[in-house]
């Protein structure tokens, strides 16, 4: 139900035409923006996000539909980003950085003092790394902080996202750093700064990257066998990269004339050379500005996109696929998943192309793709605390653990012992899972459980979803489900519905946990989860929350789920 409120346009819905056999210079869909727009079009979850230079933020469907409108009351940076679950996030020119869901409406702001200089990047369990200057803000998607790591020199090159779920960067003092996911800092000293850098999947275990300079200079970057970074230079480039990109172990690269090259990896050789809609061959202008154009390489191909339109090539010999012209595009178009290209045009309209019928075939959950790998904070390695044995138990103990990991989350310096601290919690409040665990006789009371669960929340990875709502359901203590309850609210996001699933079954008519408490729990934390998500999440969530209502559950936990169910329209 809240989908279909969210989603009626402010205007009538563009006309889709039918795919064309190839590219046409006309658009599928055009919509009015009504401003101009700033940075590329952000694409996820089947609908795109563009920031306008008045200071909104718009998104559409794929279809042409207007699903929302932000007005953040003053200049917006052009970057903005969106997780998995199609939340975006946006920063202001006066250094406010906002969290909108799926919907439009905003989560949460975060005053930073100064605004991002890079576009903040998503981690693999929606953690936030949030680029001001020389430091990296590390935050969780509800906003709680980690960690927050001053580099010593401000961000060359944007920082991208590793095939280890960390960051790779290039500073202005010409170091290339690698920072993990935990805020550790790995630093290679470089000639110069390249322009580009190219992270490539060879191994789970060896870092590789290529890095590619203004003069045509190529260097690759890889671990040796002690565990080391290495540069070993490459055969240079004929003319400046304006863009690239890689897939697996290849690098796409447009030069500056419009060309198009794939590179091998290790050694970098060209593999072929292909003219894009920029060569003066293609009535182009042969002289391309470096960030002026983008790429993009998947299993479907390469496309090299600017300003002027798209290109689309077949990996194997780069014949081809098509050419799109357009023009007037006030910024770099983006191509989704779906096969359609959006471009915003300095006539103040988003103009929609369908590309391709051929969409991405990629794991998907009931959002975005999945990521590409993960921390491990859902199933992390025993602590450092199973050593002490039963002595971990001790109240006095007890509650120095639970001071160590509160002062770490409020003073934002949890960092390296994320993972210690999340198996600690997760050893601690999981006891009860334990098939010698006896409820008459309990190593640990039930109010040092529930507050290793709250601070689980705050650490607030998604990853630790699952393990909380097998908790939920199998613990049998009220204090423990409302806990757990609490601590999923916080997180907020749960792309695979495992916490909507097991709330469901509070609806079972055998189900033993009628205590009032965790049932107005639940349905405080169903309400959370909608209003992070939004649908299709919140659909289920929403048909919960009026089951709660028509069940014969007690009258003050009909009228609890009533108000939170209400509090998602207003």
């Amino acid at each position: 139900m809240l989908a279909l409120l969210c989603m009626v346009p402010a205007f009538l819905p563009a006309q889709i035409k039918e795919a064309p056999a190839q590219p046409s210079s006309d658009p599928i869909w055009e919509q009015d923006l009504r401003g101009t727009v700033i940075g590329l079009p952000t694409l996820q979850a089947e609908s795109a996000v563009v920031v306008l230079e008045e200071g909104d933020i718009k998104s559409y469907s794929r279809f042409g539909n207007w699903l929302w409108t932000y007005h953040a009351n003053e200049k917006l940076v052009s970057y903005v980003s969106r997780s998995r679950e199609g939340t975006t996030y946006a920063c202001t020119a006066g250094g406010t950085v906002i969290a909108i869901n799926r919907v439009g409406r905003e989560l949460w702001k975060l005053e930073l003092g100064s605004p991002v200089t890079a576009p903040i990047v998503v981690g693999w369990d929606s953690r936030l790394f949030i680029p001001i200057g020389s430091k990296v803000y590390c935050r969780t998607a509800s906003g709680y902080s980690l960690w927050v790591v001053d580099l010593g020199s401000p961000i060359f090159v944007k920082p991208l996202l590793d095939h280890r779920g960390g960051l790779a960067m290039v500073l202005d003092n010409n170091e290339f750093v690698l920072l993990s996911h935990l805020g550790i800092i790995e630093r290679f000293r470089l000639n110069s700064k390249p322009l580009h850098i190219v992270p490539l999947e060879v191994s789970k275990e060896k870092d590789s990257f290529f890095l590619l300079s203004t003069s045509g200079a190529v260097d690759r970057l890889y671990r040796d066998d002690g565990n080391n970074l290495v540069r070993e230079s490459l055969p240079a480039l004929a003319q400046t990269p304006v863009a690239a990109t890689g897939w697996k172990d290849k690098v796409a690269v447009t030069l500056r004339d419009g060309r198009v090259q794939l590179l091998s990896s290790p050694k970098g050789e060209v593999l072929w050379t292909a003219n894009s809609h920029e060569t003066v061959a293609e009535r182009g202008s042969g002289s391309l500005e470096p960030y002026w154009a983008a790429m993009q390489f998947d299993e479907r191909g390469i496309y090299a996109l600017s300003t002027k339109g798209a290109t689309g090539f077949r990996e194997s010999d780069g014949a081809r696929w098509w050419i799109l012209r357009i023009t007037g595009a006030a910024a770099i178009p983006s191509f989704s998943d779906e096969g359609y290209l959006y471009s915003g045009g300095t006539d103040r309209i988003l103009h929609a192309y369908w590309i391709e019928e051929r969409k991405r075939n990629i794991p998907q959950s009931i959002y975005g793709p999945a990521p590409e790998g993960s921390y491990n904070l859902g199933n992390p390695p025993p602590s450092s605390w199973v050593r002490v044995g039963d002595g971990r138990f001790d109240p006095v103990i007890v509650r120095t653990m639970h001071d160590e990991i509160e002062a770490a989350i409020k003073a934002g310096r949890v960092g390296q012992s994320e993972p210690d601290y999340v198996a600690y919690l997760m050893e601690m409040a999981g006891i009860s899972l334990s098939p010698n665990y006896s409820p008459v006789r309990p190593q640990l009371q039930i109010g040092d459980r529930a507050e290793c669960i709250r601070l689980l929340g705050y650490l607030g990875s998604r990853e630790t979803i699952p393990f909380l709502a097998k908790l939920f359901s199998l613990d049998r203590e009220p204090i423990i489900k409302s806990a757990c309850c609490e601590a999923i609210g916080r997180i907020g996001v749960d792309p695979t519905g495992e916490a909507i699933r097991a709330f469901t079954y509070l609806l079972a008519p055998d189900n033993a946990a009628m205590d009032p408490s965790v049932l107005m729990a639940a349905a405080t934390a169903t309400k959370d989860l909608c209003r992070f998500s939004g649908p299709p999440l919140s659909d289920a969530g929403i048909r919960l929350l009026r089951a709660f209502t028509a069940t014969d559950f007690p009258a003050p936990v009909k009228r609890h789920a009533t108000r939170e169910m209400e509090s998602l329209f207003r």
